[in-house]
């Protein structure tokens, strides 16, 4: 059963409907709409000034490969701490994410040699995005 939220971005109120998913359930995304962004007043509007008001998209996510560290949410990297060539260990710091003001640490899961940094601080990332790639 859909929930009922009231959010608020940049001094503009919306009604939400979001659906809880239990662990066993996969997500399905409908296609955004302008029905989706409705105003508190309860007029209609485009889904455009909430999409403007919002951060900027992150690149689609590449499909992760072998090695792969992926992010485990969206955000923007904040910090790169591992340069190509460098050796990690299970459990040290690879780079750190920021979401919703909260900085959250990305650790790495495998001990080898960094091969690839995929993003650099500034750039959004997506959940399940490849960040770093470990040999």
């Amino acid at each position: 059963m859909p929930r009922q939220f009231k959010v608020t971005v940049n001094g503009r109120e919306y009604d939400v409907s979001v659906l809880e998913l239990t662990a066993g359930q996969a997500a399905q995304f409908p296609t955004p709409t302008a029905a989706m962004a409705v105003a508190s007043a309860g007029s209609a509007t485009s889904a455009a000034p909430a999409a403007a008001a919002a951060a900027p998209r992150p690149a689609a996510a590449a499909a992760a490969g072998a090695g792969d560290e992926l992010a485990g949410m969206g955000g923007v990297v904040v910090e790169v701490c591992v340069k190509v060539g460098q050796a990690v260990a299970v459990g040290d710091r690879l780079l750190v994410l920021e979401a919703m003001k909260m900085k959250s640490p990305v650790m790495a899961t495998r001990a080898g040699q960094v091969t690839r940094v995929l993003v650099a601080p500034g750039d959004p990332v997506e959940g399940g995005q490849p960040l770093v790639t470990i040999a």
